[in-house]
């Protein structure tokens, strides 16, 4: 594959090399967004009516069934159990399994997060030699489909995709032509690959979160997570704000293990908020960053969109083409040469989900590239978590991604409407749903289970509604 360096290295007499400046003569990119809202998504196709609706009457009107990314050898020293669970978090049902099997809630495995208020199969992984009867796993709001083992852990990646049954209601039979339509054009030309809400927090705010914990504002962290901000209506911050952190702790809503955690450190050591910001949990503090990264990728996305129809349908000299079957990405040189691929939706131009090391784009979109992260005053090297072992090398993302095994239909005797599609990990239901039944629509999220942060959030994939699904 060729991927050629965008840093050739500086002459003896020349300047300093700076790899993140345009190159000579190349003016900045002009932003058509300051600051643009982080989730808002274009419809994509303004000639067809968005059809309303409702989602999750029940848990039962959201299905949606990981697809593995290999095959169970059947031997090996981990137990892996295919579950379907209902009403219920990830890692409730992880901590439930760990708990029946006499294991560390982190020992046990999973590849990606799905939602709570949803009918959703996916597989955990548990170092154990027992076995277990689906008779002694069954509960309410969890049945064992399947047990067989395997050599490794299952982790964060290890999925191919996930298949969705979604259920409309509050709609007519009329709105199944509207949304077969829809359907049909984002299968014929891919779905903009927008992180959704629920990557950034029960107030949108996680990537805030983010930010400033990037940039080494622990006063500007803590106060997301804990005081006052306009258009939060909690009452446990004004008491936090005030210092009232014994009260505070009285009025915070269920659930709310970190904010828990920030309190009580606040409690016996008030005003430290350095040492209260040591108790954010490692893994809560990357899924902070990966919410400020996300934001400026769908930053860069809804830049390249103002391009035109055809702006994520084709390739530009200079893109990184992201190829779907590997996850790899190349440099273009010859748009011609790879027209037919991108209008197979075998490749697609990709995006920054920038850190240290990512790779940024020439061309036009180079100059995309930079100017969000000019705008920002932020350059690669900004990305260190200041965390040992947290790294933030970055990555890319392709802007659009295929939707597979497409099916709308109207259920007469439910009186509703069935929409059934496969999207691969790594993408949101919500930027689908949204399409269809427009703005909005999708549902007001939840608390995550414990944490200011979309729950079971974690970077990308495919997700559905209020976790961030299968990565």
């Amino acid at each position: 594959m060729n991927r050629p360096s965008i840093e050739p290295a500086p002459g003896p007499e020349s300047e300093p090399f700076d790899p993140d400046a345009l190159p000579a003569g190349i003016e900045p990119y002009a932003l058509h967004f300051d600051f643009p809202d982080p989730v808002e998504v274009p419809r994509f196709y303004p000639d067809l009516p968005p059809i309303g609706g409702v989602l999750r009457t029940t848990c039962e009107d959201f299905e949606v069934e990981e697809i593995p990314l290999y095959e169970f050898s059947g031997e090996g020293e981990h137990l892996y159990l295919t579950v379907r669970k209902t009403n219920r978090t990830t890692l409730q049902i992880r901590d439930y399994l760990a708990k029946f099997f006499g294991v560390y809630p982190d020992d046990a495995g999973f590849a990606g997060f799905k939602d709570k208020r949803a009918v959703a199969q996916q597989t955990f992984s548990i170092p154990t030699d027992q076995t277990v009867h689906a008779q002694e796993l069954d509960r309410s709001f969890l049945q064992l489909i399947s047990a067989t083992r395997h050599s490794n852990k299952l982790r964060t990646g290890h999925l191919k995709g996930n298949r969705f049954r979604i259920r409309v209601r509050g709609v007519d039979a009329a709105a199944a032509a509207t949304a077969t339509e829809v359907m049909a054009r984002i299968a014929r030309d891919g779905m903009p690959n927008f992180y959704g809400p629920q990557r950034f927090g029960i107030h949108g705010m996680g990537h805030k979160v983010g930010e400033a914990l990037l940039r080494r504002d622990i006063e500007g962290a803590i106060g997301w997570m804990l005081f006052p901000q306009e258009g939060i209506e909690e009452p446990f911050r004004h008491l936090a704000g005030e210092g009232k952190y014994v009260e505070a702790l009285e009025l915070l809503p269920p659930g709310r293990t970190a904010e828990a955690a920030l309190l009580h450190c606040l409690r016996r050591h008030p005003g430290n908020l350095r040492v209260a910001a040591r108790r954010i949990p490692r893994q809560l503090r990357k899924m902070y960053y990966s919410a400020f990264q996300s934001r400026l990728f769908n930053w860069v996305l809804r830049e390249r969109i103002e391009w035109g129809p055809d702006a994520l349908t084709t390739l530009r000299l200079g893109d990184l083409a992201f190829i779907h079957s590997k996850g790899a990405c190349f440099r273009v040189l010859d748009v011609d040469a790879e027209r037919e691929r991108a209008e197979r939706i075998e490749i697609s131009p990709s995006g920054p989900m920038f850190g240290k090391k990512v790779l940024l784009s020439n061309g036009e979109m180079g100059r995309v590239e930079r100017a969000v992260l000019s705008a920002n005053g932020l350059r690669r090297g900004s990305f260190v978590s200041h965390v040992k072992g947290l790294d933030l090398d970055g990555g890319r993302r392709p802007l659009r991604v295929p939707v597979t095994e497409t099916d709308v239909r109207w259920l007469e005797g439910e009186e509703a409407l069935l929409i059934s599609f496969t999207l691969p990990t790594g993408c949101f239901a919500t930027t689908l749903l949204e399409q269809i039944m427009g703005p909005g629509r999708v549902g007001a999220l939840a608390p995550r289970d414990g944490v200011f942060f979309p729950k079971d959030a974690s970077p990308v994939e495919s997700s559905s509604g209020d976790e961030d699904a299968s990565e």
